[in-house]
């Protein structure tokens, strides 16, 4: 017996050891860029779909506020036409943006059907934004964003991540040089692997299994001892907005009682994840939460200790930022 609580607390006292000073780390970050972001102590301002509850999202209105207002980073989702232009737009159904039920894949670009008068927000119940005052009101092809905006992070989901899109999104990183500006990913553990294997050298975000997993090994006392296959956390802070969101367009009892369980469980990671975060960031790994659009919601984020804050109200954010002395771009 003695044996065992001797082995435990061994095991415990070396993973913490290796849990506060990591020998695992990854070298993905080694840019000039993502080390400038890495050192200076500010929190990483990013905007969701270009900040979509002041702009129309996903468009090159919206990318060019938050580029003005000093953004560092741009978050965007990309999918590719019939005749294989890779555009921005989150939903690769274009019922919400443009009140067509199909897909982006059935148009050739010059065709796609123009949005609709009202557009309806995700993650904020009953919330619609008008079209009528973008003056670019189309879903920009994702080279025209590389060429528009050279210098700033970028950040992409790729929507239908089969091998030919990812190759063509891939294509046009490779043709602008912004392999050391983009971090990419997707849904699905298995596609975050096929982005990957065409190119290595461009960080990934995690899938919701990565996350899980990490959570796993963590409250395990394993993390210390695993490789990390991919480089950036995005966590969903789950805010109350999102919280109703999902009420709203579940579809039955059962599905609202699991996002009141999913919602609690989140609740319960945020009150555990400092450490965690910390030892993240020790081995080179970026921690943003998204989508957080009040004071509130960034102060609960900074609690636990993120790196980067995901946000749909980019002014909002950057006067959080500067009241507190948190803006990297002072």
């Amino acid at each position: 017996m003695n044996y065992l609580f001797y082995g435990f607390i061994g095991y415990w006292a070396l993973s913490l050891t290796f849990f506060v000073f990591p020998y695992k780390k990854k070298n993905v970050f080694k840019h000039q860029k993502y080390q400038k972001y890495r050192q200076r102590k500010s929190i990483i301002h990013i905007s969701h779909r270009g900040g979509c509850r002041e702009n129309l999202e996903n468009t090159m209105q919206a990318f060019q506020h938050a580029y003005d207002l000093g953004t560092d980073c741009l978050e965007m989702d990309l999918c590719m036409t019939k005749d294989k232009k890779i555009v921005v737009l989150h939903d690769s159904s274009l019922l919400r943006m443009c009140g067509v039920e199909a897909h982006v894949k059935e148009y050739n670009y010059a065709d796609l059907p123009k949005f609709l008068e009202r557009v309806r927000l995700d993650f904020a119940p009953n919330d619609y934004i008008s079209t009528s005052t973008c003056k670019t009101p189309y879903m920009p092809l994702f080279e025209d964003v590389l060429k528009k905006f050279p210098d700033v992070l970028i950040n992409v989901e790729i929507k239908t991540p089969d091998p030919e899109v990812v190759q063509a999104v891939n294509d046009l990183i490779l043709k602008y040089q912004r392999q050391d500006t983009i971090i990419w990913g997707a849904r699905f553990q298995k596609q975050n692997e096929l982005l990957k294997s065409i190119n290595p050298a461009i960080p990934r975000f995690f899938t919701v299994e990565g996350i899980l997993r990490v959570y796993l090994l963590y409250m395990t006392g394993l993390l210390p001892f695993f490789d990390i296959p991919d480089d950036s956390m995005q966590a969903p802070l789950y805010t109350d907005d999102f919280y109703l969101w999902k009420l709203q367009i579940a579809n039955s009892t059962s599905e609202k009682f699991q996002q009141m369980l999913f919602h609690n469980f989140i609740w319960f990671l945020g009150l555990i994840s400092k450490p965690l975060f910390y030892h993240l960031h020790k081995r080179g790994i970026f921690v943003y939460y998204w989508v957080l659009n009040n004071e509130k919601e960034y102060e609960r984020a900074l609690k636990a200790g993120c790196h980067g804050i995901m946000t749909d109200c980019p002014t909002v954010l950057k006067q959080y930022l500067i009241k507190n002395k948190l803006y990297g771009k002072q």
